[in-house]
């Protein structure tokens, strides 16, 4: 006949494990981690798009066609669909539009733009506005 283990004494505590702890420390570090990349990656796209705005607001044909730009932020939707471009969605008192820049996929520099209108025609931005747009990737500000 085989006799049970005995019972644990009263004195002994038992024993914690750490691994529970440790990878739940871990998987909060990577959360709070990817947060932040992720505020920091918004943050980036709403001033590149609060530039864009303050930009295309002096373009003759935005204003004809859109009136006052209210926000000009970035289309994150379509940029899969259009590869090797950066889209800003444009919305107006008169309607909502596209602003699509062609990148060089070599320099990673801006080579040209179109802006779709609200009625779906579609018109180049001329050098100077593209020369401004370039400014603003840079990281300067535009001038004029």
């Amino acid at each position: 006949m085989s006799t049970p283990f005995p019972p644990p004494s009263a004195n002994e505590k038992p024993k914690r494990k750490l691994w529970p702890w440790f990878l739940g420390g871990c998987l909060v570090l990577v959360l709070i981690g990817v947060a932040a990349f992720i505020g920091v990656g918004y943050l980036g796209a709403k001033w590149m798009g609060a530039a864009a705005k303050e930009t295309l607001a002096g373009i003759p044909v935005v204003e004809e066609n859109f009136g006052t730009v209210t926000d000009a932020g970035m289309d994150l939707m379509a940029l899969g669909t259009t590869p090797g471009s950066m889209v800003f969605k444009i919305t107006g008192e008169k309607g909502e539009g596209r602003l699509s820049i062609q990148v060089n996929p070599a320099t990673q520099e801006f080579e040209s733009a179109t802006l779709t209108l609200p009625n779906g025609e579609v018109h180049d931005i001329d050098a100077s506005v593209l020369e401004k747009l370039k400014a603003l990737q840079q990281g300067r500000l535009p001038q004029g």
